[in-house]
């Protein structure tokens, strides 16, 4: 996730802390390891069992998605309950699909741009 003043980068090692970089600090200081929070705790009681192996336990960091090794830091249940809380409430989930559709062109977007030696490449007008 990339801002103008703070951007976070999974990790290239498995199991090792995310990265933090942050703007207008001396070059040393800019990078800053961070440990993503499991909030599994947020989620309704009968929908953790699909998240966790056994009883849902902060202290031993059983997400699946840790334990398996699978990344995106256990999202996509929460991912799961938006969307499903949305339809039973007649909105627009977050991220809705024209979010969806630009956080997933903005990376295609760079890709093209990167295979034609840094050429901006806009996003499709269905996404703005």
């Amino acid at each position: 996730m990339y801002g103008s003043k703070v951007s976070v980068e999974w990790p290239l090692i498995e199991h090792e802390p995310l990265v933090m970089h942050r703007a207008k600090l001396p070059e040393a200081k800019i990078p800053k390891l961070v440990r993503a929070p499991d909030y599994a705790k947020r989620l309704p009681g009968p929908i953790r069992r699909f998240t966790t192996k056994g009883v849902y336990d902060l202290a031993k960091k059983t997400h699946l998605s840790f334990t398996q090794g699978a990344g995106h830091g256990g999202s996509h249940p929460h991912l799961v309950h938006e969307f499903l809380m949305a339809m039973a409430e007649k909105r627009d989930p977050f991220p809705n699909a024209r979010q969806s559709a630009n956080w997933t062109c903005v990376g295609l977007c760079a890709h093209q741009s990167a295979l034609k030696g840094g050429a901006i490449v806009t996003l499709p007008e269905f996404t703005l």
